[in-house]
């Protein structure tokens, strides 16, 4: 199964629509709303936490089935993940949110931040 893991940093005057923002994002535009990520930082923190895995391009991950491919910018972190477990996804998020980006999903267009952190639930 294919989904998208979705984060960036918004500043608090932030009032475009959250899908708005990942389109955006998604194709490389800068927002004066979003705050600049360590997207360096973000890079060495995930190949560290998947250093198991076979790093097959420096985008791409790979292990036992799983996969995902990043996609970052200086403001926006969006990774397509295929047949990703819940834990690796939650690693996934835990490094973002160290960063304060909050998780976006696309395909329910919902952000988990402060307003419905509820909703962020981790896998047991």
């Amino acid at each position: 199964m294919a989904r998208d893991l979705s984060f960036w940093k918004a500043k608090k005057n932030a009032r475009a629509k959250n899908s708005d923002i990942y389109r955006e994002l998604s194709n490389g535009r800068h927002l004066d709303c979003i705050y600049d990520i360590p997207s360096a930082q973000i890079m060495e923190d995930i190949i560290c936490e998947f250093a198991n895995w076979e790093q097959i391009s420096p985008s791409f991950f790979e292990n036992s089935g799983e996969s995902f491919q990043l996609f970052i910018t200086r403001q926006f972190v969006r990774v397509d993940c295929y047949n990703v477990t819940e834990l690796n996804a939650n690693r996934i998020i835990d490094i973002m949110l160290k960063y304060g980006c909050k998780l976006y999903d696309s395909t329910i267009d919902v952000r988990f931040d402060e307003d419905n952190d509820n909703q962020y639930q981790k896998a047991p």
